[in-house]
């Protein structure tokens, strides 16, 4: 259950929503402290605000009803009626990279990659903000069921209010490896972002596509545990997240070999890198399969699915390295 934070006339706020307003609020201040302070102007951050909401609640909650029907009476109430019902992270995504392109074709910025470069660490903390705020619900919990009791308490596992279970509590891992990520795309913008680029190389757009990255091999892992995950239609096998952030980490490990064949031709550690990602893939799919038909293997399973999802993501990190120039070193 929802607990209630407050009750204004008519209107119940409850606690879940008042976590993520701070981390919507955090996003924003940097997100403006960051582009205004590389030449941005203020008003694009100003009218992203409320684009992005206006898309995103939209969005993620169509791609809810898509994935769990059987929650919403009829596809009207589910876009109609948000006092109840749940959303998905992927269309809150897409809602603010659409609100991005609006304010770039609306001349507020010329420069849409470094608008989303600036965006993304403060996605990266509302994010974390958003998985803390699971802590008041059900939700984003794992299949995996603690029956310890030493183990029966933050942050090890959290109580089913409806069935008294104790699950590992996936959303508290999700939020602490979200604050990793926060933290590395902070200092990957503040040291790598000036770094230069091979010639043809834009200087733009390297932070939000590691942001895209780091979250996605995050994701991939995480989700194959939770017991409320959305699954397509017409599949039950991998997670709708699953699939969305596997297809994530290819596009982008496609746009830097495609930068990086232009910037140094085809070599022979970039296919190594594409054997070793195509590997990596293959290994993931395999624990996926092995955990979904030995459940008490799961601490196994995770542990090395774990390690897979980190080399697709270092494989997509290297390859945004061979694009990189070299940096020259100041003269004593």
């Amino acid at each position: 259950m929802n607990p209630i934070a407050m009750i204004l006339g008519s209107h119940v706020i409850y606690w879940n929503a008042v976590v993520i307003l701070l981390g919507v609020a955090a996003c924003f201040c940097l997100t403006m402290a960051l582009f205004t302070a590389h030449g941005g102007r203020a008003a694009a951050i100003w009218l992203l605000l409320p684009l992005a909401i206006a898309l995103s609640l939209p969005l993620a909650r169509f791609v809810n009803w898509y994935c769990h029907s059987e929650k919403y009476l009829s596809f009207w109430k589910a876009m109609t009626d948000y006092s109840r019902g749940d959303y998905c992270l992927a269309g809150a995504i897409l809602g603010t990279g659409l609100a991005g392109l609006i304010v770039y074709l609306l001349g507020f910025t010329q420069n849409l990659r470094r608008l989303y470069d600036c965006l993304a660490p403060g996605a990266a903390l509302a994010i974390a903000f958003i998985r803390l705020s699971e802590i008041f619900t059900n939700a984003d919990r794992a299949k995996a069921v603690v029956t310890n009791p030493a183990f029966q308490r933050l942050p090890f596992s959290t109580e089913i209010t409806s069935t008294g279970e104790w699950r590992v509590a996936t959303f508290f891992f999700q939020f602490v490896m979200m604050l990793v990520i926060f933290v590395l795309l902070m200092r990957f913008f503040v040291k790598r972002r000036r770094w230069p680029m091979k010639a043809g190389q834009p200087r733009d757009g390297h932070v939000a596509l590691m942001f895209l990255t780091w979250l996605s091999a995050l994701d991939v892992m995480t989700d194959s545990s939770r017991y409320d995950a959305s699954f397509l239609r017409l599949n039950g096998f991998v997670s709708m997240v699953q699939i969305v952030s596997g297809v994530t980490l290819l596009v982008v490990l496609i746009i830097y070999s495609r930068r990086s064949i232009r910037a140094n031709g085809l070599q022979k550690k970039l296919v190594v890198l594409w054997v070793v990602f195509f590997l990596a893939v293959g290994l993931t799919g395999f624990l996926e399969w092995l955990v979904q038909r030995h459940g008490n293997w799961y601490l196994s399973c995770y542990f090395l699915m774990g390690l897979s999802c980190l080399t697709l993501a270092i494989v997509d990190y290297r390859a945004y390295l061979s694009v990189c120039g070299e940096k020259k070193r100041k003269r004593a």
